[in-house]
């Protein structure tokens, strides 16, 4: 019986480019998706990212509410968007003034007027809800894949 082997390097060239070419097209074809899964995984850190951001501004804001020495409404917008600045210092003071929303209210859920927080008596709660468009500071400007407008937050304070 006759046993018939290919040998030589012609035929293990042959085989081996073979492979060599599939893991090539394969690689071509999964590194798109991988970039688009890095990109998506980025941005929904980046947007986690900004919701606890804005849940400590809201806090901070509603501690600052809080103090009987906070007279006004725009003591507490300033503060908040001080906060804001320092979070994200790249962004300029006119990107974030027309992304966040800062709105102060009493016990009720009625908003106070600018000069009325010191009408407001000790014991009272104050609630500081701040929202914040997610595309003033995302990276990815544009994709509408997730349909997050607003990350808004509310904390509440009681007054001192």
């Amino acid at each position: 019986m006759t046993s018939y082997k290919i040998r030589g390097t012609r035929s293990g060239q042959r085989l081996g480019n073979s492979r060599r070419a599939a893991a090539t097209v394969e690689t071509a074809m999964l590194i798109p998706l991988l970039i688009l899964v890095s990109l998506g995984a980025t941005d929904v850190a980046q947007y986690i990212n900004l919701a606890q951001s804005i849940t400590n501004a809201a806090r901070h804001g509603a501690r600052f509410a809080a103090r009987d020495t906070t007279l006004t409404v725009e003591e507490v917008e300033l503060e908040v968007e001080r906060v804001f600045g320092e979070l994200f210092p790249q962004c300029t003071e006119e990107d974030l003034e027309s992304a966040l929303i800062i709105e102060v209210a009493d016990l009720e859920g009625v908003m106070i007027s600018s000069g009325m927080l010191g009408d407001i008596s000790s014991g009272d709660p104050v609630s500081v809800q701040v929202k914040f468009d997610f595309d003033a500071i995302r990276w990815l400007k544009g994709w509408e894949y997730f349909g997050f407008e607003l990350v808004q937050s509310k904390a509440i304070g009681r007054r001192e």
